[in-house]
């Protein structure tokens, strides 16, 4: 049943205006109230969370990991023991943990691949599309597999049928894979590839480890370790 028995007919406004509130003006405009809060390292201290005890945290994962990122306190580790713990391959588990833990800050392959991954973020607001960034980052990292990839990169898509390997190293071949895995939602190479030390570098796992942070995370990540540069 309609909410009016007379919509289509003349007294449809009548009736309208007989099931409003007495004296009451309807609302003609409005306003949105936009929150500017960015939290510091004191409003996230780990000291002030309710699961924190005198020995420690309580809680087996950080509820509070991306406030944390924005106020700059969170670590690497922790980083990369929440993005990996929902793996099921415990040997790249391990590897990976092993593996990226090594270094305190965000990695990059050099100088030249934090210039290629600045020159792509240029005009890129806060809202940039994280998976596309993770795929960047991975299509960057070596001089060689960039040169084939990079007219196929545009704003927020990436063609990847487009891209002519030919004949580029493993490690070029499984960056190019896990970018376009990344870029659909998944790892691109298998679980078993990548826990394979023969197969796959511990940098290129480094590499891959990475990206899956950044598409989880999104682009604060890249600053860990890197303040005032």
């Amino acid at each position: 049943m309609s909410r009016f028995f007379d919509r289509c007919s003349p007294m449809a406004e009548i009736e309208r205006q007989m099931t409003m509130i007495p004296d009451f003006a309807p609302r003609g405009y409005g306003s949105t109230v936009l929150c500017r809060y960015r939290p510091s390292a004191a409003d996230v201290d780990c000291r002030n969370c309710l699961q924190h005890r005198r020995r420690g945290c309580r809680s087996l994962t950080c509820l509070y990991l991306s406030e944390r990122l924005e106020a700059g306190t969170v670590t690497m580790e922790e980083l990369i023991a929440e993005t990996v713990r929902s793996w099921k391959h415990l040997p790249l588990k391990q590897r990976a943990i092993s593996v990226a833990c090594r270094n305190a800050g965000f990695h990059f392959e050099g100088q030249l691949h934090i210039m290629r991954m600045t020159e792509m973020m240029k005009g890129e607001d806060s809202t940039v599309n994280s998976r596309w960034l993770a795929a960047v980052y991975l299509l960057s990292a070596h001089a060689s597999l960039w040169q084939k990839a990079i007219a196929a990169v545009r704003s927020d898509q990436i063609d990847f049928a487009s891209v002519r390997l030919g004949d580029c190293t493993v490690q070029d071949y499984v960056l190019y894979r896990a970018a376009k895995g990344i870029f659909s939602g998944t790892l691109g190479a298998t679980s078993e590839e990548l826990a394979d030390p023969e197969l796959v570098s511990d940098d290129t796992l480094l590499l891959v480890v990475g990206a899956a942070i950044i598409a989880r995370y999104g682009p604060e990540v890249m600053r860990i370790g890197r303040a005032g540069q």
